[in-house]
């Protein structure tokens, strides 16, 4: 009986969820096509980053290589960077829905999609993971903060801990719209640390949606290793590629 009584509770409290599926069904962030936030064809159209990048920055090439024409001479702060796809096709899809489009569940779809990973799996043992803040104004705006979505996404299919340890001091311009001069100094002075961050040498992975300069990262990095002692290694869902 008491079993019963739970299956019947549990019924009630999905109905609002089972009239929304019905009213609103679920469609393919990409293609539109109903069923699945992405259908199998457009998951099979991701374009998979590698097998062969840059160790330190992670850009795609012909072989395995120290340093590349987009880093080499650069002072990112981190230890490596990875991204598990090309920033076009149904990722940029993924990426637009979760960030723009108020679709919070595809956090968890992209975690699924790349808990997997080589490059994630051999930078996050005994690691910590962190994300990309967002300024408190924004993250009101928006309601979210979708790198911090998808780091703890992340984080609880791999079994790690996942903290906020930085904080945005003031709203900046969209990187988008600035060249590399103009972001780092949009950048300058933005980030500190979260005042319950605990000091100490650690291992830190460094969360965000889109890796297209560096340039964000490479201050987070900067103020994680300043002030944490961290080795700080960067994870991304997508990565802008230039051809």
């Amino acid at each position: 009986m008491e079993a019963r009584a739970a299956d019947l509770a549990s019924g009630r409290e999905n109905i609002p969820s089972m009239l929304l599926s019905l009213l609103f069904p679920l469609r393919c962030i990409h293609c539109g096509r109903p069923g699945e936030q992405l259908c199998p064809a457009c998951e099979d159209g991701l374009a998979s980053i590698g097998p062969h990048v840059c160790r330190r920055c992670g850009k795609p090439s012909s072989r395995d290589v120290s340093t590349c024409d987009e880093c080499r001479g650069r002072n990112l702060h981190f230890t490596s960077s990875r991204a598990a796809y090309a920033y076009r096709g149904p990722a940029r899809s993924l990426v637009h829905g979760l960030k723009y489009s108020g679709r919070r569940r595809l956090a968890r779809l992209m975690a699924e999609l790349t808990c997997g990973s080589d490059g994630l799996t051999a930078m996050c043992e005994a690691a910590t993971l962190t994300f990309v803040p967002m300024h408190r104004t924004r993250k009101f705006d928006r309601g979210y903060n979708q790198a911090e979505l998808y780091a703890r996404a992340l984080a609880k299919r791999l079994g790690l801990c996942c903290q906020a340890l930085l904080l945005k001091r003031h709203p900046t311009e969209p990187q988008n719209r600035l060249d590399s001069l103009e972001r780092k100094r949009n950048l300058a002075g933005s980030f500190t640390l979260h005042r319950k961050a605990a000091a100490g040498g650690r291992r830190v992975v460094l969360v965000d949606d889109v890796y297209t300069t560096g340039s964000t990262v490479a201050e987070c990095a900067r103020i994680l290793r300043q002030e944490l002692d961290a080795d700080v290694n960067v994870w991304t869902f997508t990565r802008t590629v230039r051809r």
